[in-house]
């Protein structure tokens, strides 16, 4: 992927589209801390990487509407959210994805009289900050169950995956949003589901779930929705695993 600016961009926490309300991201980051190990017999510093962790922090203009950030963030709930930054809107355009707790929602009012938000999220679920791809073209709209565009990883991979769904509405019904692969594009080799999300009824969107899977992940991935349900509105971005990872899928 060449050089490319910082824009269009979505945001995403809880399977709330905050897009049209974040500012800034001021901070997206995966610190490591480092532990100084020096023998007495080295004449240079020995060091390991210490636990890592995940951060995401942003700025959002005050709005009090259905869906968006007041309601979506006042209530510092105690539970996890689940945070997605796609940095575009096409299939396989790079996205940051961390499960979080919310640490503050501090208000600020300008001179000018504009109602600026600053909120800082840090990593809670042992798992550190990740860098993903979007396996949709940023938010999409399926009207009833559909076979989504395949992506082509030019190779299969043997580490696993790790994916993230932000559902942001569904009108009636019961959605379940599947990642689907298959070695040829569907060829002789049917696409087959390789992780399934937890199905999810009209009541309970807005939401968004992290889900894995083991062992190797065919070359072609796509996401698929299953049910009897009309207009499921959601985002899903996938982590193919390495060998070098600190988790093991």
């Amino acid at each position: 992927m060449p050089k490319q600016v910082g824009f269009p961009q979505q945001f995403f926490i809880g399977g709330n589209d905050l897009s049209g309300d974040v500012g800034s991201l001021d901070r997206v980051s995966s610190p490591v801390p480092v532990m100084e190990i020096t023998g007495i017999n080295k004449s240079a510093i020995e060091r390991l990487q210490g636990l890592a962790d995940g951060q995401i922090s942003f700025k959002s203009w005050f709005n009090s509407a259905a869906g968006q950030e007041h309601l979506a963030l006042r209530g510092l709930v105690t539970t996890d959210r689940i945070l997605l930054w796609a940095l575009g809107g096409a299939i396989g355009d790079p996205s940051a994805s961390l499960v979080a707790k919310q640490m503050d929602y501090g208000v600020d009012r300008g001179a000018d009289g504009a109602l600026a938000l600053s909120i800082e999220t840090l990593g809670a679920s042992g798992v550190a900050l990740e860098w993903m791809e979007m396996l949709t073209a940023g938010k999409i709209t399926h009207a009833a169950a559909t076979n989504g565009t395949s992506q082509d990883n030019a190779a299969s991979t043997a580490n696993g995956i790790a994916a993230i769904l932000e559902l942001v509405s569904l009108a009636t019904g019961t959605v379940t949003v599947v990642v689907q692969e298959s070695s040829d594009d569907g060829g002789v080799d049917p696409f087959a589901a390789k992780a399934t999300f937890t199905a999810v009824a009209a009541a309970g969107a807005p939401t968004a779930e992290r889900i894995t899977a083991t062992g190797t992940v065919e070359r072609y991935l796509r996401v698929a929705t299953t049910g009897t349900f009309t207009t499921a509105v959601f985002a899903v971005a996938i982590r193919r695993g390495t060998a070098q990872d600190r988790i093991a899928y």
